[in-house]
């Protein structure tokens, strides 16, 4: 159980590092392109947290439209490199008890 417990703490902390890279990347692509702002900080940071997954999904879908924005891309590598971290952790941890 503690277990199961300890990977759902990790699975909901990747979700939201990949979320808050995405927003940021979102919203350090548009400061950089002059592009104003639709919603503030405090309401743009956490809707984009929740829902990157679909996001990620449409700019991928309509790459050929929209053309290449570094937003998915840097979404991705983080939960590669979350993935990563986590596993490392787990095979210190289990080296650590034998």
């Amino acid at each position: 159980m503690r277990i199961l417990k300890q990977l759902n703490k990790r699975i909901i902390l990747a979700y939201f590092v990949a979320g808050l890279v995405y927003s940021v990347a979102g919203y350090v692509h548009r400061s950089i392109i002059g592009k104003q702002e639709v919603f503030s900080l405090l309401i743009g940071i956490p809707m984009d947290v929740i829902g990157w997954p679909g996001m990620v999904y449409a700019d991928l879908k309509h790459i050929g439209t929209i053309g290449v924005k570094a937003q998915p891309f840097l979404a991705l590598i983080s939960i590669v490199i979350m993935i990563a971290i986590f596993v490392r952790k787990e095979l210190l941890l289990r080296k650590s008890m034998r």
